[in-house]
């Protein structure tokens, strides 16, 4: 029944993106899987104990995510260009107004607003933050490990989107099914990562949303500078949650707080320019 109702009532383009896109979190999951088994298997060749082993796959959880992801990315967008026995397009990505890497005004904004607010937020309901040592090596494996994993996701769903023609009525359908098979893949990887879950849901809907003005830089700046420091940072960090962030807070945090700061970025990002406090060039 269900079969029936998705073939009957959802668009052919819909159901070929979300295929594509299914692909590639099976690709990524199979790669992430294969690449920590063949680790495990070279460690106990050098006959390191278990919590050896633990501890290196650990510290390298990011790195292996990363590989897994552009692997998984280049397998399914070859796969795709294969099939169509053409060239992606991906020219939408390119109609950038006004400069061709010159972010706009309003996703500087709004970079700025969630981070300022969110740390007031975590000052006030987080029980104050503690600064531990700086790492640099997990730092930066932390940083550029989440920008990857959040922003190849969006990369694939967006050139499937422009390359099969997805209506813009119909790309909520796309967003919400995809959401599902990326948490799923996600929660495979990483099955103790149920704290987070908030967070995936804000990053892949805010990354989907500014996706929608067809303006690559927007979602690339929103993963390098809202992404990447939270998790770096502050240590919403989905792999080691805030064991090796610079500053971490000591409550759970509100849910409806954190929901209500992307719900008010979101927004002001598509408030219509006439009615827009802050005039676009």
């Amino acid at each position: 029944m269900i079969h029936k109702i998705w073939f009957e009532k959802t668009p052919f383009e819909v159901r070929r993106v979300c295929l594509y896109y299914f692909l590639y979190t099976l690709f990524f999951v199979l790669s992430y899987l294969m690449v920590v088994s063949t680790f495990t298997f070279f460690h106990f060749l050098l006959n390191h104990d278990m919590g050896t082993v633990e501890n290196w796959l650990n510290r390298n959880t990011w790195e292996i995510l990363s590989l897994s992801k552009i692997v998984s990315l280049i397998i399914v967008l070859n796969i795709v260009k294969i099939n169509l026995y053409k060239e992606l397009r991906i020219s939408s990505y390119f109609m950038l107004g006004g400069g061709l890497w010159i972010p706009s005004r309003k996703i500087i904004v709004m970079t700025i607003f969630i981070l300022t607010i969110f740390y007031a937020f975590i000052t006030q309901f987080g029980g104050g933050i503690v600064e531990s040592e700086f790492q640099e090596y997990l730092f930066y494996s932390s940083f550029i490990g989440s920008f990857l994993f959040y922003f190849a996701d969006f990369f694939v769903l967006y050139v499937l989107i422009d390359t099969f023609d997805v209506k813009r009525a119909n790309e909520n359908i796309v967003m919400y099914i995809s959401f599902v098979f990326f948490l799923i893949s996600a929660k495979i990887a990483l099955p103790y990562l149920n704290k987070f879950y908030i967070f995936l849901l804000i990053h892949f809907m805010t990354l989907f949303q500014l996706g929608r003005k067809k303006k690559l830089i927007d979602p690339l700046f929103y993963a390098l500078f809202v992404i990447a420091p939270l998790t770096a940072l502050y240590g919403l960090d989905i792999v080691w949650d805030n064991a090796y962030s610079v500053f971490s807070y000591r409550k759970s945090l509100p849910i409806i707080g954190v929901v209500g700061i992307w719900a008010i970025a979101v927004g002001y990002y598509h408030f219509p320019r006439s009615i827009d406090f802050i005039k676009e060039d």
